[in-house]
């Protein structure tokens, strides 16, 4: 008989290691349990997914507003304390605005969804249904007040106690029929003056208008008034120190837009005294100290084209010295001749001519906007002149400084627009326009990419023929074209962009003061180039993003800045391409060093808004798992603090987690992806994959997706959530072979997970993509079997026909994306025949064994709906197993606000891969169909 003994000491060390194993056995039993208890996320669970959004922070930084909303049903507005970190709920709040000095915010309140379908359901009509109301919370008083049916509110942006407010006016009802025949329908609202502190009020009848001037408390208005006569106008000034009313202009006609100017010292204003239905108008300006107005530009004005005159479809705006009243002029508009025909009677056609400089549907495309163009024209204050800027072929004129800049920028687009059509290209002539005289100086010729320093010195340039940044003086004599980045050894061209056009500059930061250096961004970097040439270009970041492979740009932390102020501090958005890391750095534009890093890891960091007077910063992060919530900082990042809570109820869903994969292509290039795996991932377990892809998505491995329906793609986190694996891989291209390259990337990638993966359910992997993704999947089921399922969104199946095609939306013809952009053909239909055939996915139909479901709808206005039929008639001819779902009147993707369609869409989609990757059963429209006969009775699921 043998013995065992045990010192004491090891008895307790055995007992403790026991102890301990069947601790961590507990804890991984009960862990799993509570995984397991997670629930996966169902369409269900969508509605009440929030967004954070339209956030903004008072001047002093202690008070954030931000609008946070449910996919369906009400929203709310937050109003938080940066202070004590208290914070208010205001539900259905929107629109909200902080009054400068921090005493009040005032917002939009939403009716109740709920009364809004009740409405609808009545048919109410529009004018009848509920309305919006008022709110304004007095932040030192810690409470609100409200007012109904408004329908729009001002208030200026200097330190203000008074709001102004337009609110519905409810008719009369009159039953005198003596006073019904006398009595005019009169126009207006009723406008109410809000003093917030003490809630006293104003009320004026009939206000068609209202502003206040931007740094005055003054409240500029007109009124309308009618019998049966004539209609009278006033314009009126309401002064809030002094609470008293001023009346500017009072005669018989009509008046639109008073706009002040800035200090309230003038109103502009437009007038007419017809009484036809197409109105002439003529510019009036008033002086406020002598209660004077004059007529300052007319159909008869010197300095108006003849035939020309002020019109009601421009924006009257002063400059911010107020020295300069800019307006819109057009041709006098006419009345139509009386028409004497029926409807019938007249031929309905379009004519389409080889000469116009635009399609026929691009035409009628740009139809109401084209009626309503107009030409931007000048009036000097000082000296009283009236300068036309604009004409009928330097139809677009940019303006600097505020629009106090002596000079504009002007395009001239006629000579290229025509061959537009088929390069896509914005071609332009470039011209110095001189405000005093309107003197328009040709610059340069043939350019798509041009800008005029903020100073107005310089104009710039970018050449695509070298790839290369150039500027030119403006003065008379400057003549010179300087070459600013052609000796710099580094491309300022997108270095990645695999497109037959011309690569795309990375862009520029803006300009240092007094246009003393313009900042040109490279792929990594950002370079201090003297736009005369004389001194030596320097990366103002020492090459500290290409030497990193971080990606640096400037981040405008004040709306208002004009000029990159030289000098420390200043914010940088850093990415790096490698590890898909990002955050912030700051650099200092007065010297040329390396930029100090503030922070940089694995989540994605993104700017929202900084404090106008304090150094409250206001910013995102966010990653596969992490909602991008608020957060709040210094500029330096220090006291770092998250300050919402959008979805608390994320921690009871099985979630998506993300990792990059990196694998070799079919032609040896390294590529990236991302995939995605369920937070109850088991490496054990054979999982179903989907493959979503369109083109390069692998900087995105940290961005966050909430659960939400379809618009035409899937959503990765819910795929995950329930089982799925999904892979997002990158896709890099060679001119005249898409299709290839899209094979070469993603099947590649796909037997990298498969052979590298043993988690990957190699039988049940399906793909899905829309419109260029779209496209992919019908090519690759095409090439080979390995796919269970693919689902199309938006397909071109036949480059032949969707080349001589229309984009609808815009009219323009589709030759461009094939010969130029994303089709990357490379060349004409007659150039190169067989790239389009093999290119295209239903010439080789018969090929396809893989079930095809796809989308395409009725009103989509990028790829023609025909290409989803005509794959779908060669597929059903054929015999193979092919769906269309087509949603009627939808665009290209699914309408933000179509919910039904949405969650239709996403449930039939996810039906469709849960049968053929899961073997669920197959639902009913799957199965039999949904015959035009039973539409809108049963869905078939």
């Amino acid at each position: 008989m043998v013995f065992w003994q045990f010192e004491k000491t090891d008895f307790t060390q055995m007992m403790m290691k026991i102890l301990l194993t069947a601790l961590v056995a507990f804890c991984v039993f009960t862990g799993t349990a509570q995984e397991k208890n997670k629930k996966v996320i169902t369409s269900n669970d969508y509605a009440q997914w929030k967004t954070i959004g339209n956030e903004s922070v008072s001047h002093d930084g202690q008070t954030l507003v931000y609008e946070l909303n449910p996919q369906q049903g009400d929203g709310f507005l937050m109003l938080r304390n940066l202070k004590n970190d208290s914070e208010v709920t205001i539900s259905r709040g929107y629109k909200a605005e902080l009054e400068s000095s921090g005493h009040f915010v005032a917002f939009h309140i939403k009716p109740p969804e709920d009364s809004v379908r009740v409405a609808k359901k009545k048919k109410v009509k529009k004018e009848d249904m509920p309305m919006d109301s008022l709110g304004i919370y007095r932040l030192s008083q810690s409470n609100h007040i409200r007012f109904g049916q408004v329908k729009s509110y001002d208030l200026p942006e200097v330190n203000s106690e008074w709001i102004a407010f337009l609110t519905k006016t409810v008719a009369q009802v009159d039953t005198t029929a003596e006073k019904k025949k006398s009595k005019e329908k009169q126009s207006g609202d009723t406008m109410v003056l809000l003093h917030v502190p003490s809630g006293d009020t104003l009320m004026f009848q009939r206000v068609t208008s209202y502003r206040f001037a931007k740094k005055a408390g003054k409240l500029f208005f007109s009124q309308e008034g009618r019998d049966s006569v004539a209609t009278r106008s006033v314009i009126s000034v309401w002064d809030s120190p002094t609470r008293n009313i001023s009346v500017l202009f009072s005669d018989e006609g009509w008046v639109k837009d008073p706009i002040p100017n800035e200090t309230g010292s003038q109103v502009a204003f437009l007038h007419s005294k017809d009484t036809a239905e197409v109105k002439v108008f003529s510019l009036v300006l008033a002086n406020i100290g002598s209660s004077k107005s004059q007529v300052v530009a007319a159909s008869n004005n010197t300095g108006m084209p003849v035939g020309w005159s002020p019109s009601e479809h421009g924006r009257i705006s002063f400059s911010e010295d107020g020295k300069k009243l800019y307006f819109g002029t057009a041709p006098t508009p006419q009345p139509e001749p009386v028409d004497s025909l029926l409807p019938e009677e007249k031929p309905g056609l379009d004519i389409w001519h080889w000469k116009d400089a635009t399609l026929q549907p691009q035409q009628k495309a740009e139809l109401e906007r084209e009626k309503k163009r107009t030409y931007l024209a000048v009036y000097h204050t000082e000296n009283n002149r009236l300068i036309q800027l604009a004409d009928l072929n330097i139809r677009d004129v940019s303006t600097i400084q505020k629009g106090n800049g002596n000079v504009a920028l002007g395009s001239d687009v006629s000579n290229y627009q025509r061959a537009s059509s088929w390069t896509g290209s914005r071609t332009r002539d470039a011209y110095l326009v001189d405000l005093a005289t309107g003197i328009k100086r040709l610059m340069l010729q043939e350019k798509n990419i041009v800008q005029l320093s903020p100073g107005g010195k310089y104009i710039v340039w970018y050449e695509h023929a070298d790839s290369s940044w150039y500027a030119r003086s403006t003065e008379l004599t400057g003549t010179e074209e300087i070459s600013l980045t052609k000796m710099i050894p580094i491309g300022f061209y997108n270095e990645t962009d695999d497109t037959p056009a011309p690569p795309s500059p990375y862009g520029v930061a803006g300009w240092a003061p007094d246009d003393r250096y313009i900042y040109i961004y490279d792929r990594y970097d950002i370079w201090r180039i003297d736009p005369t040439g004389t001194r030596v270009p320097v990366s103002i970041t020492q090459s500290f993003g290409r030497r990193n492979n971080i990606r640096l740009r400037y981040i405008k932390t004040d709306p208002e800045e004009e000029f990159i102020p030289s000098k420390a501090g200043l914010l940088l958005s850093a990415f790096q391409t490698e590890s898909m890391q990002s955050g912030f750095f700051t650099a200092d534009f007065s010297t040329v060093k390396e930029p100090v890093k503030l922070v940089l890891d694995d989540h994605f960091y993104s700017f929202s808004t900084k404090a106008k007077e304090s150094e409250v910063l206001v910013w995102k992060k966010e990653d596969a798992i992490i909602f991008p919530d608020l957060w709040v900082s210094d500029t330096r990042f220090n006291h770092a603090k998250k300050v919402s809570d959008a979805n608390p109820q994320q921690k009871d869903y099985n979630w998506a987690t993300t990792e990059l994969v990196e694998w070799n292509s079919f032609t040896g290039e390294r590529l990236k992806g991302i995939l995605y795996k369920p937070e109850n991932f088991n490496p054990g377990k054979k999982y179903p994959m989907v493959i979503y892809f369109y083109e390069q998505m692998s900087e995105s491995v940290n961005r966050h997706q909430i659960p939400s329906p379809s618009r035409s793609t899937i959503n990765r986190t819910i795929y995950a959530s329930n089982g799925y694996l999904v892979f997002v891989p990158d896709i890099t291209y060679k001119t005249g072979y898409p299709g290839e390259g899209a094979y070469n990337a993603i099947v590649s990638g796909a037997h990298h997970l498969i052979s590298t993966c043993p988690f990957v359910d190699k039988d049940n992997i399906g793909i899905q993509g829309q419109s260029w993704g779209g496209y992919q999947v019908a090519y690759l089921v095409t090439r080979t079997d390995m796919f269970a399922a693919g689902m199309a969104g938006a397909p071109v199946s036949n480059m032949t026909s969707a080349y001589g095609g229309i984009r609808w939306e815009t009219g323009m013809s589709r030759m461009f994306q094939y010969e130029q952009t994303q089709s990357r053909i490379g060349g004409t239909l007659w150039e190169k025949p067989m790239h389009y055939i093999d290119n295209s996915p239903l010439f080789y139909a018969p090929k396809i064994n893989t079930p095809l479901l796809m989308m395409h709808n009725d009103n989509d206005g990028a790829v023609p709906w025909y290409q989803g039929i005509e794959m779908f008639v060669a597929l059903r001819r054929l015999d193979k197993p092919v769906w269309m779902l087509t949603y009627n009147n939808e665009p290209h993707n699914l309408k933000g606000e179509s919910w039904a369609n949405r969650m239709d869409l996403d449930d039939r989609m996810f039906q469709f891969f849960n049968h053929f990757l899961k073997n669920e059963p197959m639902p009913e429209w799957m199965e039999s169909g949904l015959p035009a006969i039973e539409k809108g009775k049963k869905r078939g699921y």
